[in-house]
């Protein structure tokens, strides 16, 4: 059986990133699916908790099991962790704390720099802030290399725009990467019968992103 890691970016109540219809549409259909977000708590100025309707509804799924949410940044500007020093980071990543519970939402220890962006004081920010997962782009792999006795980095072996036969890959877990939008060619709405048909077509067992 196939172990695979669904991870999509930039997931919020604002649109194009809201994909809160695709979430339902996929558990209904899968009722054990793990789907992951990587979610900027203040996307373009505007912080979770002022759709506490919508959040309410991620937070079912999140307590049901089906939903896991990574941290994406805190705003989500272009490669916004890679020109922090380490007090900025560790306000931000605070600051998205704050914002999170009040949203009355539950999110993992797991971080991926909008854009990839990453340095290493943001990085010793991380370690600080008791980060798990660093979930990195290979141009990184520098600092991933000095810092592997502290967090865990992981890199996607699959992207959702390719159609890729997962049987081919050899990789104990398969993390495939997509957005909540269209954008990249690997939204979840646009690559949905993709994603179904890998269920359909291949057993599955579903990770969270911290559970690799």
């Amino acid at each position: 059986m196939k172990k695979l890691v669904l991870e999509f970016d930039d997931l919020h109540f604002l649109n194009p990133e809201n994909c809160i219809k695709e979430i339902r549409y996929l558990v209904n259909l899968f009722p054990n699916i793990k789907l992951n977000f990587f979610l900027p708590p203040c996307l373009r100025g505007t912080p979770l908790f002022n759709n506490k309707t919508w959040c309410s509804e991620l937070d079912i799924y999140i307590k049901n099991k089906n939903v896991c949410i990574g941290r994406h940044g805190l705003y989500h500007t272009p490669e916004e962790f890679k020109y922090l020093n380490k007090k900025q980071a560790l306000e931000r990543l605070k600051i998205g704390d704050d914002i999170i519970f009040k949203s009355g939402l539950t999110d993992v220890k797991v971080f991926r720099g909008p854009h990839w962006g990453i340095n290493e004081e943001s990085i010793e920010a991380l370690i600080e802030w008791g980060c798990l997962y660093i979930y990195n782009h290979d141009s990184y792999k520098i600092l991933a290399d000095k810092y592997s006795n502290n967090l865990k980095f992981k890199y996607y072996n699959l992207n959702l725009k390719d159609n890729i036969n997962i049987s081919t890959i050899k990789d104990d877990i398969i993390i495939a990467h997509g957005h909540t939008h269209n954008v990249c060619g690997n939204g979840i709405s646009e690559r949905l019968e993709h994603i179904i048909n890998l269920f359909k077509n291949n057993e599955i067992e579903t990770l969270f992103i911290n559970e690799t």
